[in-house]
C-alpha cells in the first residue's frame, strides 16, 4: 500500500469519525431543543387554558372564550385541551369530540408535568397537564393540553437529513482537500524518484532545492551515489593498474613461449611477477572493501595467532624455525576474524621468510607485536613501509608483499602501524588501536 493511499485512508477514517460523532452530538443536541420548545408552547396553551377556565356557584365549569389555537376547533386535528375533576371530564376541546385524555393526579398541586399520551387515533401525544385550585371550586381541577408529536418528529426527521448532507458534502468535500494536500506535499518524493530514475541512466548526485523534511534523505542518497562512484572509481583504477602491470609480464612469457629455446628461469620469474602482482591488486581490494563495509566488531588474537602459528610450523618445518607464542587469552583487535586473520598472517609469514632461526608474537591491550631476527629494515625503507599501497616488493626488496596489505588493512581499520628495530635483531611490526581509541573516557 502507497504512502499516498495510507494518509487518505486515515484521513477517511478519522472524518468518518469526527463527523459521526459530530453529528450524533447535534442531533440529540437539536432533538432536545425542539422537545423543549414544543413542550413550552403546549405550557403556553395550558397557561391560557388556566385562564379561561370558570367554575360557577353551583360547581359547573366554562370555558369563557377559545383557548388560542384553531386546531382546538377542528375535531380529531391532533390539538387537544380537557378540564376534569380527576374522575369525570368536566370539559374538553371540540377537537377530542367524545374522546377523554387519560388523567395522572399529579403528586403536588399545581406542578406542571409532561408525559406521552395515546391520541383518540392512537398517535402519539405530547401532553402537558397540571392541578390547580380554582375559586368556587370544591376540588383541584386537572388541566391537559396535549398535541401529536407528528409535527416535531417531522421537523426533527428534516433537520436528520439536512444534517446528513451537509456531513456527507463536508466530508467528501475534507477527503478532497486532505487528497489534494497530501498530493502537494508528496510531490517532492515524486520528484526525487523521477531523478533517481534518470540518475540510472545518466549518473550523477541529487541536485536542485527540496524541502527541510526531505534534505536527510536526499543527502543520505547522494553520499551513496557519492560512494558508489568512487568506487567504481578506484575498482576501473585497478583494473586498469591491474592491466598495465600485466602487460610486460605477458609480453615476456609471450616471447619465451615463441622462442626456439625458452628461458625456463625468466618464465619463473615472469610468473613470480604476475602473481605478486595479482596478490597487490587483490589485497588493495579487500582493504577497501574493508573500510567500506559497517563496523564488524572485535575478534581475538590468540586462536587466530595459534591457527596460523601451525600452519607456518609446516611449512618451515625443515628450517628449524621457532616460532614463540606470547598472547593474552582476552587481546582483541578491532575488525571481523577474516580480517585480524589477514593482518596476523601477513605479519607472521614476512617474520618467517626473513628470519632466522626465530620469530615472536606478543598479544596485549595495546595490540600485536611480530619479531624476527632476520635484516630488518633501514629506516628508508621504515619510510616507504608505512605508506599506503606502496609496492614493498620494488621499493624496499626482501622486505615482503605482505606487509603492503597490512598497511592497507590496518589503515582501513583504524589501526596503528608501527615499524622498528627488534631487540632479536630483525624487523618489529606493531599494529594496535590508535592512542585515542585506548584512552579511557
Amino acid at each position: 500500500m502507497s504512502l499516498r493511499v495510507r494518509l487518505i485512508l486515515a484521513a477517511v477514517l478519522w472524518l468518518a469519525l469526527a463527523l459521526g460523532v459530530g453529528g450524533v452530538v447535534l442531533g440529540h443536541a437539536f432533538r432536545d431543543a425542539a422537545d423543549h420548545g414544543f413542550n413550552e408552547r403546549l405550557g403556553a396553551h395550558l397557561r391560557a387554558l388556566s385562564a379561561v377556565v370558570e367554575v360557577a356557584e353551583g360547581g359547573a365549569v366554562t370555558v369563557g372564550r377559545p383557548v388560542g389555537e384553531p386546531r382546538f376547533e377542528q375535531a380529531y386535528s391532533g390539538w387537544y385541551w380537557q378540564v376534569s375533576d380527576g374522575t369525570k371530564v368536566l370539559a374538553r376541546s371540540r377537537s377530542l369530540w367524545d374522546f377523554a385524555l387519560p388523567v395522572v393526579t399529579a403528586s403536588q398541586p399545581g406542578a406542571v408535568h409532561v408525559r406521552r399520551e395515546s391520541g383518540p387515533r392512537g398517535e402519539v401525544l405530547a401532553l402537558v397537564e397540571r392541578d390547580l385550585v380554582f375559586p368556587g371550586a370544591s376540588t383541584p381541577l386537572h388541566l391537559a393540553v396535549a398535541a401529536e408529536r407528528r409535527e416535531v418528529e417531522a421537523e426533527i426527521a428534516r433537520f436528520d437529513l439536512l444534517l446528513a448532507l451537509s456531513a456527507g458534502g463536508l466530508g467528501l468535500g475534507l477527503v478532497a482537500a486532505v487528497a489534494l494536500q497530501i498530493g502537494f506535499g508528496l510531490r517532492p518524493l515524486g520528484r526525487l524518484a523521477a531523478e533517481l530514475k534518470t540518475l540510472r541512466a545518466t549518473g550523477g548526485r541529487l541536485d536542485g532545492p527540496v524541502p527541510a523534511e526531505v534534505a536527510p534523505l536526499v543527502a543520505a542518497v547522494n553520499q551513496v551515489l557519492d560512494h558508489d562512484a568512487a568506487l567504481i572509481a578506484r575498482a576501473r583504477t585497478h583494473m586498469g593498474n591491474l592491466a598495465h602491470g600485466l602487460k610486460t609480464p605477458l609480453a615476456v612469457l609471450e616471447a619465451e613461449l615463441a622462442a626456439p629455446n625458452p628461458d625456463r628461469a625468466v618464465m619463473a620469474a615472469q610468473a613470480e611477477r604476475l602473481a605478486r602482482l595479482v596478490d597487490v591488486h587483490l589485497g588493495r581490494a579487500r582493504a577497501e572493501a574493508v573500510a567500506s563495509a559497517p563496523a564488524m566488531g572485535e575478534a581475538l588474537v590468540a586462536p587466530l595467532a595459534a591457527d596460523i602459528a601451525a600452519a607456518l610450523g609446516k611449512i618451515h618445518a625443515g628450517r628449524g624455525l621457532g616460532l614463540d607464542l606470547d598472547c593474552d587469552p582476552a587481546a582483541r583487535l578491532p575488525g571481523s576474524a577474516d580480517d585480524v586473520a589477514e593482518i596476523l598472517g601477513n605479519l607472521m609469514d614476512n617474520a618467517c621468510k626473513w628470519s632466522k632461526v626465530r620469530v615472536r608474537v606478543i598479544a596485549d591491550a595495546h595490540g600485536v607485536t611480530v619479531e624476527d631476527d632476520g635484516p630488518g629494515l633501514s629506516p628508508e625503507q621504515v619510510v616507504a613501509a608505512t605508506r599506503r599501497g606502496i609496492r614493498l616488493d620494488e621499493a624496499a626488496p626482501g622486505s615482503g608483499l605482505g606487509l603492503a596489505i597490512v598497511a592497507d588493512l590496518a589503515d582501513a581499520l583504524g589501526l596503528d602501524l608501527e615499524f622498528g628495530r627488534s631487540d632479536l635483531g630483525g624487523l618489529k611490526v606493531r599494529v594496535g588501536p590508535s592512542a585515542a581509541r585506548l584512552r579511557p573516557d
